[in-house]
């Protein structure tokens, strides 16, 4: 019986094409059980016409009987056989689209009803050609956003150079003064932490900054804060860094808050060293917000600074800022940093850093070479982020004042 259904099945293309296109199961099931149910009791009443009506009655009461009998394991072995083979399609258009093979070239399966084999074989076909085309539309905008992501990140490569040429560069510092380095490392390619030496005719300015924000934002703020650094004249205030530090807040003040409005409150913390061309182991600090540490003798002194940043809305524009006369003997090591340093979180607690690790640090390396001071503060920092998402970009001065008269040329 199963093969009979098998080859009916299979009797011709456009035979079973055309079934599949247009019926559905219990339609196939009523053709398959037709010539057994009603053809052929016709056609033998009509071919044996002859017997008397006795043995017609009980032939076709035994048929009868027969059919009612195979009736349900015919119905049921139609069914699988036509039942399975859908499934099995189904199951297949379904492990395609799993695998990614979307076959949008085919036409679609025929309409059936939304509870048939063909009404699901449609709304999957249709399920992997929605699939195709959103991916198709994801890919082009993955497409779009990489090249934005190269233009972007080559733009900003760019913008990094054009940065480090404007600012002053480490080695100026190690050009002064050779025992001295300066750890600049910023959370993105640009950042907001600048480092600043210009000549006068008596001496030498130094010191770093830490401009609002970072990246891009950052970056701006660090070419306004090097425009107004340039923009002082600083033979005027020979001695004086913090003359230079008032003018300075004049300059980015009056840039910031051109348009009168007062919401911009943007500006830069800076420790600002004066060194006399004619004494190197005596400087004059000067700083807004950014502290200098003095590490001599196992100890660590730190050198307060007014409590006023540069170029904020809140800092009166006449502000006034101190100077410190510091005196260095042999061995002393002068410290300014960015609080991106003592802000990191991390470690066990992912607390921040603080300023006791770093007087730990301090006392630990006295008396060594300063690159070799600096490679163990690298490790420290790196130590105790590990993991932790980078807050803030970071910059680290350290000078060690050789006692002689006069600085190099």
């Amino acid at each position: 019986m199963r093969s009979l259904i098998v080859k009916w099945r299979k009797g011709g293309v456009e035979r079973v094409g055309a079934m599949e296109a247009n019926l559905g199961t219990p339609a196939k099931l009523g053709l398959i059980l037709f010539p057994f149910v009603v053809a052929a009791p016709l056609a033998f009443m009509f071919g044996y016409a002859a017997l008397d009506e006795a043995t017609l009655k009980a032939v076709l009461a035994g048929y009868v009987t027969l059919g009612v009998i195979l009736y349900y394991p015919l119905v049921r072995l139609a069914g699988k056989s036509i039942v399975f083979d859908q499934v099995d399609r189904l199951v297949d258009s379904c492990m395609r689209i799993k695998q990614g093979a979307y076959d949008t070239t085919a036409a679609p399966p025929a309409k059936g009803d939304a509870g048939d084999f063909p009404g699901l074989a449609r709304q999957i076909y249709w399920l992997g050609h929605a699939v195709t085309v959103r991916e198709r539309r994801l890919n082009d905008t993955l497409v779009h956003l990489e090249t934005a992501r190269r233009q972007i990140e080559s733009s900003i490569d760019y913008a990094a150079r054009i940065q480090r040429a404007f600012l002053s560069e480490p080695a100026d510092l190690a050009a002064v003064f050779p025992e001295s380095f300066v750890w600049w490392s910023q959370r993105d390619v640009v950042g907001g932490d600048v480092f600043f030496l210009a000549r006068s005719q008596g001496g030498v300015f130094f010191g770093v900054g830490d401009c609002t924000g970072h990246g891009v934002p950052g970056a701006f703020m660090t070419l306004i804060a090097k425009a107004a650094l340039d923009r002082v004249r600083l033979d005027r205030f020979e001695g004086d860094p913090a003359g230079v530090l008032a003018e300075v807040h004049r300059f980015m003040r009056r840039w910031l808050l051109s348009d009168g409005g007062g919401e911009v409150d943007d500006g830069m913390d800076m420790g600002l060293l004066y060194c006399d061309t004619d004494d190197a182991a005596r400087f004059v600090y000067a700083g807004a917000r950014r502290p200098l540490w003095i590490a001599r003798e196992g100890d660590v002194e730190e050198v307060g600074a007014d409590r006023m940043g540069l170029g904020y809305a809140k800092t009166p524009t006449d502000a006034v800022f101190a100077n410190n006369t510091v005196a260095f003997g042999p061995g002393d090591t002068a410290l300014l940093f960015s609080d991106g340093l003592t802000d990191q979180v991390g470690g066990s607690r992912n607390l921040p850093l603080g300023k006791r690790p770093l007087r730990q640090w301090l006392n630990q390396t006295a008396g060594e070479p300063l690159d070799a001071r600096r490679k163990a503060l690298v490790e420290l920092f790196e130590t105790h982020k590990g993991r932790s998402t980078r807050r803030d970009d970071v910059i680290v001065m350290a000078v060690r004042p050789v006692p002689r008269k006069g600085v190099m040329a």
